[in-house]
């Protein structure tokens, strides 16, 4: 499997086909059972979550209220979990000035609405917690970006908007890995689409040169 920079790949397949146990592998959170992980075409070896932040790595869990983010703890907070030592101040403490420049930044790049970003997440919409969520990690400025079903639990309207982030992040030079549960939010916003079962990805596709049925035959067959 390759991602390049500024490519939308989405990885399809039936519940239990492994997808999100590749996603926490690329992640550092697990090990892998075998092949290398290459990144520029050097391969790392990823033995923790910090590894691969160090990398460039960054990965929006699809269970954002238990893994994702702390619900209880303010929209700034969350935010800068991930790059702390980037809004730290002379003593090493926490810097206010630096972290709300940067959380401002995420908030107006990411359009999420707030009226106060001290605020705990637990009192954001779904739509505008999962921003809370991809920001966080958008703020270590990531080469690859793992999105593990980040439109569950998202309403219609709110959807709409992720899309629109997940084709600004590609157009600004991210690689982004996509996990989707409906083939349809695949083919619409992916360059190319891979189907997983049993641990393997089995077929490619190009949604240009496809269809949803023909790729729900394989996923299902």
């Amino acid at each position: 499997m390759k991602v390049e920079a500024g490519e939308v790949v989405s990885i399809v397949g039936l519940l239990g086909a492994g997808r999100t146990e590749l996603c926490l592998s690329l992640f550092g959170m697990t090990r892998p059972d075998s092949g290398e992980i290459l990144i520029n075409g050097q391969p790392v070896r990823l033995r923790s979550n910090q590894d691969a932040i160090r990398h460039g790595i960054g990965y929006v869990s699809e269970d954002r209220m238990s893994r994702g983010l702390v619900m209880s703890q303010s929209i700034e907070n969350n935010i800068i979990s991930t790059v702390f030592h980037k809004v730290k101040g002379a003593c090493g403490l926490l810097s206010d000035s630096k972290a709300q420049q940067l959380v401002a930044r995420m908030v107006n790049a990411l359009t999420i609405k707030a009226p106060d970003t001290h605020l705990p997440v637990n009192t954001l919409s779904g739509g505008n917690a999962q921003r809370v969520s991809i920001a966080k990690w958008l703020a270590i400025s990531p080469k690859l970006l793992i999105l593990d079903s980040p439109t569950v639990g998202v309403d219609i309207a709110n959807k709409a908007g992720i899309y629109h982030i997940i084709s600004d992040l590609a157009a600004h030079g991210i690689a982004v890995l996509m996990i989707c549960d409906e083939i349809e939010e695949a083919w619409y916003q992916s360059h190319r689409i891979l189907v997983m079962k049993q641990g393997e990805l089995t077929h490619s596709f190009l949604p240009d040169s496809s269809t949803q049925q023909q790729i729900a035959e394989v996923v299902n067959g």
